[in-house]
């Protein structure tokens, strides 16, 4: 992870919305919404988190 993000800044209390993070600098441009940004604030932002498990069936 340390050779695609250069830092990550949190917030010192929670807060209301409970992100921690606030933004995210990478070490290269990354694309986003159809721009290639280094840095990605998620003060203002809503961004979307999905998280998807895949595991490999045998059949018998």
């Amino acid at each position: 992870m340390r050779a695609f993000i250069d830092r990550i800044d949190i917030y010192p209390e929670k807060p209301a919305n409970g992100c921690w993070v606030k933004n995210i600098v990478f070490n290269f441009p990354v694309p986003i919404n159809g721009r290639n940004v280094r840095e990605l604030s998620l003060e203002n932002e809503t961004i979307l988190e999905t998280v998807c498990l895949m595991s490999r069936v045998e059949g018998k």
